[in-house]
This record gives C-alpha cells, sequence and structure tokens, in this order.
C-alpha cells in the first residue's frame, strides 16, 4: 500500500467512526485541539498527522486503534524477508550482562 492509501483507508474509517459518534468536524477538532480543516484533510486522506494526534482521536471517538485501522493490507512479506535477511548480522548479539 502507498501512503496515501494507508492516509485514505484510515481517514475514511475516522470519519465513519466520527458519524457514528454522531460528531461535527467541529467538534472532533476542537476536543482533540486541532483545526477543524485539519480534520477534514484527515478525513479525505490528504493530510499525514501525527501519531499523538491520531491518538487522541481514538480516545474522543471512543474506538480502538485496531478499529481505525481496519482495511488496511499487510505488507509485502517476500519483500520484508529479503530485506530482513540483506540486513540480517551474521554474527549472534552478545549476551547480557557479559562484558569484555
Amino acid at each position: 500500500m502507498t501512503d496515501r492509501e494507508i492516509l485514505r483507508c484510515l481517514g475514511r474509517n475516522i470519519r465513519d467512526a466520527r458519524l457514528k459518534a454522531g460528531m461535527t468536524q467541529e467538534c472532533l477538532a476542537e476536543l482533540v485541539g486541532v483545526h477543524w480543516q485539519t480534520i477534514s484533510g484527515i478525513e479525505r486522506g490528504r493530510y499525514p498527522f501525527a501519531v499523538t494526534t491520531f491518538a487522541r482521536v481514538t480516545q474522543f471517538l471512543q474506538v480502538s486503534a485496531n478499529r481505525l485501522l481496519e482495511g488496511l493490507k499487510p505488507p509485502d512479506s517476500r519483500r520484508t524477508q529479503m530485506i530482513s535477511k540483506a540486513l540480517a548480522r551474521k554474527r549472534v548479539p552478545a549476551k547480557l550482562g557479559k562484558r569484555r
């Protein structure tokens, strides 16, 4: 998924949760501490926002973060494995507490 697709999915879920809660964009914005146009941009998937804003949105809409992340496609497992293998260290990490 591209960043834009992730933001659109997240925005749709936030909008649905806001409407279900019976809130306007202005009301949610006031609670979260942002401008209503920021909420509008988030809901349209046009505004990347801070994780702190995301946390506040979940709190004031009384929904779990997982609920707002529903619909995201999982990452490409083949690509993940390739990168993990390529960047894996060849040596075993030192044991905790052992000093040289």
